[in-house]
């Protein structure tokens, strides 16, 4: 199954003449960009946007059933030596970012670290940090600013994941976390919600609530309130024993197979 949100484009002897946006059955004309350059290329147009401050490059891919119909794909925003005044200082500790500091002129105040962020410090002097959160993966690489002990930001990079045929999206929500007890049998037997400082508190499951194992690293939860059945699917990638949620819906069928698809091993190693 196909997604009903994306654009359209019309492309006149190989040129982008006009653009749309479409979400279900509404399409809405844009405006092309008056900095910005099209590039045809087979199922891909990529648009390249540049500025004073930097680069912003996206690109779009055609729909997997619908060829009219093209999804963001990727948006890369490359600055160039920062103009706002804006930059970051990190604390480090055993090789290992654990805290992150935004500095704007003279002051300075703490960022939380998101739980699906994941920093890794180059040994170029980089530090970039890749975060997941509902269908997106981003990559930001700082870099040394002139002050020393400050970075700022040379990269921004947003890879949209594509449902493909899936009927199960990918939609990663970071703060909803959970470590579950599951037995021999594949039964999950406790809950326990894992707030954002790293505690837990066990859930006590209600009748109208259950949860069971769909396999190894995937747990699904059913909620039934009336006539109205919904759940949520967790995911322990990397083995820890934390679960976050990435998908949720309607009813209570889930598209494993292609809810599986769309996670790779950036996703993975994140979460």
């Amino acid at each position: 199954m196909s997604t009903t949100e994306g654009f359209k484009f019309v492309i006149t002897n190989g040129a982008v003449t006009a653009m749309s946006r479409v979400d279900g059955t509404h399409t809405a004309s844009l405006r092309l960009p008056s900095d910005a350059t099209f590039s045809v290329s087979g199922s891909t147009i990529t648009e390249t946007r540049s500025g004073s401050k930097g680069t912003e490059t996206l690109q779009f891919v055609q729909d997997s059933s619908d060829a009219t119909l093209y999804h963001l794909s990727t948006d890369v925003q490359t600055f160039n030596s920062s103009t706002s005044g804006s930059a970051y200082t990190f604390t480090i500790s055993n090789g290992a970012v654990t805290g992150v500091q935004h500095v704007l002129g003279t002051k300075s105040h703490s960022e939380p670290i998101d739980p699906t962020s994941k920093y890794v410090l180059g040994s170029d002097g980089k530090i970039v940090e890749t975060s997941v959160h509902d269908n997106v993966i981003e990559t930001i690489t700082y870099v040394a600013g002139s002050t020393a002990g400050q970075y700022v930001i040379a990269s921004d990079a947003r890879t949209f994941v594509q449902a493909g045929s899936a009927t199960t999206l990918l939609d990663v929500e970071g703060c909803d976390r959970a470590k579950f007890t599951i037995d021999a049998s594949g039964a999950v037997t406790q809950v326990q919600q894992l707030r954002f400082d790293g505690s837990t508190s066990t859930v006590t499951v209600g009748s109208n609530t259950t949860y069971k194992q769909l396999e190894a690293g995937y747990v699904l939860e059913v909620q039934t309130h009336g006539s109205h059945t919904s759940y949520e699917v967790y995911h322990d990638g990397n083995g820890d024993g934390i679960y976050t949620e990435v998908a949720h819906g309607s009813g209570s069928t889930v598209d494993l197979v292609g809810l599986k698809a769309q996670i790779n091993a950036t996703i993975d190693g994140v979460l």
